[in-house]
């Protein structure tokens, strides 16, 4: 039963044998709700991508580093990556947070942005769609905590896990397998179900066995034994990436010696052109210097000719 076959029913099956198995494995941690927009906001961006606690410490030092939001508005991002001490992507979390707290401010001229509520799923999608900077996943998560949406808030790490467990499809992206799986999940449980699935997306010991694609088929992994694949992934860790040095192999095949050929070409061709520039001037060399000497025997006869009269007119004198 591979993802691009699977249906609606199908997969609903699955999770329900997933989440009790999750749910057993993890503490399954579901955020605080009832925030105000803004800070649901800024909340999801520290959500994104990241475990529960995490997210949870470094919403609690925004607050910390920076009791004036409008202080971390005008901040840099170098200034406001303190927020985000242990991740890598701290610089990229700091870059999303001030983009919300300056379209927030530039809007009403105040940190209020409870409007939302009273607007339309669209018209609501359409206002955070104004937002420059910020995910599919903000905006969705924003939109099911303070609108009350049925929409599943997937991001990248949860995404891979949804295509390793084979309830999604290899080359969709996150906001598209959030559609997908929208009519598997029901409203009230979508977020039991989100939250499960980050448990599983941001353990360390696992998690980066979804980044690899071995043992998928064309339309990706078998949704049916999900449950046993991520039992072996639980009992052993991720022992599949293990084979990921295969792009070293690539730079191997890319060192080809094909290209020595080139080099042979361009030598044949000089070689080709220099015996017959330099060979004509060689021999008409030679030809010239034999023509030499010739002059130097004209002398002999002319000192013979010029005896002849001279001698001719001593008889002629005697003679007389």
């Amino acid at each position: 039963m591979a993802a691009t076959k699977t249906k609606a029913s199908d997969r609903t099956a699955v999770i329900k044998k997933l989440l009790p198995a999750i749910k057993k494995q993890y503490k399954v941690t579901v955020p605080k709700g009832g925030r105000p927009v803004l800070e649901t906001m800024l909340f999801a961006v520290c959500l994104e991508d990241a475990p529960v606690e995490s997210s949870e410490r470094w919403y609690a030092r925004i607050s910390t580093e920076f009791p004036d939001l409008n202080e971390a508005r005008v901040s840099s991002v170098n200034e406001l990556e303190r927020i985000f001490d242990d991740t890598e992507t701290a610089d990229i979390r700091a870059y999303r947070l001030r983009a919300v707290l300056q379209y927030v401010f530039e809007k009403g001229y105040s940190f209020e942005f409870e409007g939302l509520r009273k607007k339309t799923l669209e018209l609501a999608m359409k206002q955070l769609a104004k937002i420059k900077h910020i995910t599919p996943f903000v905006r969705t998560y924003t939109l099911q905590e303070t609108i009350g949406a049925h929409l599943l808030p997937i991001d990248e790490s949860s995404a891979r896990a949804l295509i390793w467990l084979g309830l999604a499809s290899p080359g969709m992206s996150a906001e598209e397998i959030g559609e997908t799986l929208k009519s598997a999940v029901r409203k009230a449980e979508a977020e039991q179900f989100c939250c499960s699935l980050r448990c599983i997306a941001t353990d360390p010991r696992i998690n980066s066995a979804f980044f690899d694609g071995t043992g998928a088929g064309e339309g990706g992994h078998e949704a049916g034994d999900s449950l046993d694949r991520l039992a072996d992934l639980w009992k052993h860790g991720a022992t599949a990436p293990k084979p990921k040095p295969k792009p070293k192999a690539a730079p191997k095949a890319v060192a080809k010696p094909a290209k020595a050929p080139e080099p042979v070409k361009v030598a044949k061709a000089p070689a080709a052109k220099a015996p017959p520039v330099k060979a004509p001037p060689a021999k008409a060399a030679p030809s010239k210097k034999p023509a030499e000497p010739a002059k130097a025997a004209k002398p002999a006869p002319k000192s013979g000719s010029k005896a002849t009269p001279k001698a001719a007119k001593k008889t002629v004198k005697k003679a007389r």
